[in-house]
């Protein structure tokens, strides 16, 4: 053999032993854990009308990455339907479609048992009527919140992966917009900070 042959042949094999030392070295990264919940339930509670609102069954879809602690997903909350009273006397019931903006984040901690997740939404009002008159909405077509609201919620039960987690956490509602002669009326309903959110994720 040649000697610049067998010069790069050494020099070959000592490339590859060094990739291999290496790679052997590297622990191998453990894939994100999908973990969806698709029978959340909770309340919100709104601060300025005192009232609580059902939030129907939804969904949270997640993944989890335990190298790096941290959380991603997506969140997809059913309609609410709020019953409220103008002057405490009229009946008005309003149907509010929560709307995604982004995908959820957050962080999560086994060791510790804490879960951390933050999600962006748009409050848009679909429907208003007084309660006499159930076929009449009030509300103008794209009757939604100027800007999105930001929710964090921390975990108020144990975090155990693939067990109901009960979440909770505070969002500010901000003024309306869109929504006809309404949007100061459900501004000075609705809009305000201290609104709690608490979901049974399941």
């Amino acid at each position: 053999m040649g000697y610049l042959r067998r010069t790069i042949v050494l020099a070959t094999a000592t490339v590859l032993g060094a990739a291999a030392a290496i790679t052997a070295a590297t622990p191998a990264q453990a894939a994100p854990i999908a973990i969806d919940f698709n029978n959340v339930t909770g309340t919100t509670h709104l601060a300025k009308p005192n009232v609580d609102v059902t939030v129907p069954t939804s969904s949270v879809k997640t993944q989890i990455d335990l190298d790096t602690n941290t959380v991603t997903g997506s969140v997809n909350l059913a309609d609410l339907t709020a019953k409220l009273k103008l002057a405490n006397l009229i009946g008005v019931t309003s149907t509010v479609k929560i709307v995604p903006v982004g995908n959820l984040t957050g962080t999560i901690d086994l060791g510790a048992s804490k879960l951390s997740t933050t999600s962006q939404f748009t409050l848009q009002v679909t429907n208003v009527h007084k309660d006499a008159l159930p076929k009449l909405n009030l509300v103008k077509q794209g009757c939604r919140t100027v800007r999105p609201s930001t929710l964090t919620l921390n975990n108020t039960s144990p975090v155990e992966l693939f067990k109901p987690i009960t979440m909770q956490g505070t969002y500010t509602i901000p003024p309306f917009t869109g929504c006809g002669l309404l949007t100061p009326l459900l501004t000075l309903l609705l809009s305000g900070p201290n609104n709690t959110m608490t979901l049974n994720l399941i």
